[in-house]
């Protein structure tokens, strides 16, 4: 009787198991005007939906997405991209709010990079296999 019961406790448990769908590292640089972009985030999202890719972007442009782990990558298919890049994200910058307050400031790229739905971005990820990607802004 208590194994039964016991059994019925795992298999409970396991019914809130979820697996989440393969990834496959997904690094890549974003320029803008013809210069690294220094700062912000890159985002990836599967065009079937889900938890979305992201990735800061460094000082040299570079980025290395992460989506339930951190660097394990994006979900292999085709991508949606949004980029952000505003002041606030840069370390040098300095806010007049109040401490502890978060400061966006304006956009250093042009705003229709700050959504999915209007940056015109989209990127094949193969199945396999590191990925890199070159994203190029304009104006």
């Amino acid at each position: 009787m208590r194994a039964n019961a016991l059994a019925a406790v795992a298999v409970t448990l396991c019914l809130g198991c979820s697996h989440n769908p393969p990834t496959v590292p997904v690094s890549g640089k974003i320029l803008y005007q013809g210069k690294p972009l220094p700062y912000g985030t890159v985002m990836f999202q599967h065009e079937s939906g889900g938890q979305p890719s992201r990735g800061s972007i460094e000082s040299d442009g570079t980025f290395q997405l992460s989506t339930y782990k951190l660097g394990d990558g994006a979900r292999p298919g085709v991508n949606l991209v949004r980029v952000a890049c505003f002041e606030g994200s840069d370390p040098n910058y300095k806010s007049n709010a109040p401490e502890g307050e978060i400061v966006l400031g304006k956009s250093l790229i042009p705003r229709k990079y700050n959504s999915f739905g209007s940056s015109g971005l989209r990127v094949e990820v193969a199945p396999e296999g590191a990925q890199e990607f070159e994203l190029v802004l304009e104006e």
